[in-house]
C-alpha cells in the first residue's frame, strides 16, 4: 500500500465522518420522492384494467374477497379472545 492511497483513504473516512444529519434526511427525502413518483406513474398506468371479465369471474373474485375478510376478522377475534 503506498503513502499516496493511505493519505486517500483518510481523507475519504474524514469526509464521511463529517456528513451532518440534515444532508442525509434530504438524501432519503429525494430518494421517497422519487419512488412516490414511480409508484404513481404506475398506478395511474394501470388504474383501469384491460381485460374484460366474465360475471362469473367476477362473481369468483367478490366471493374470495369476502372469503378473506371473514379470515381477517376470524384472525382478530382469535387475538382479542386469546389476550382478554
Amino acid at each position: 500500500m503506498s503513502a499516496n492511497n493511505m493519505v486517500d483513504n483518510k481523507e475519504i473516512t474524514n469526509t464521511i465522518d463529517c456528513v451532518d444529519d440534515t444532508s442525509e434526511k434530504r438524501r432519503i427525502g429525494y430518494v421517497a420522492r422519487g419512488w412516490r413518483e414511480k409508484v404513481h406513474s404506475i398506478n395511474t398506468k394501470y388504474s383501469k384494467p384491460r381485460l374484460k371479465m366474465t360475471p362469473l369471474v367476477r362473481a369468483a373474485l367478490l366471493a374470495l374477497r369476502l372469503y378473506l375478510i371473514m379470515l381477517v376478522i376470524i384472525l382478530i377475534y382469535k387475538f382479542y379472545t386469546l389476550v382478554r
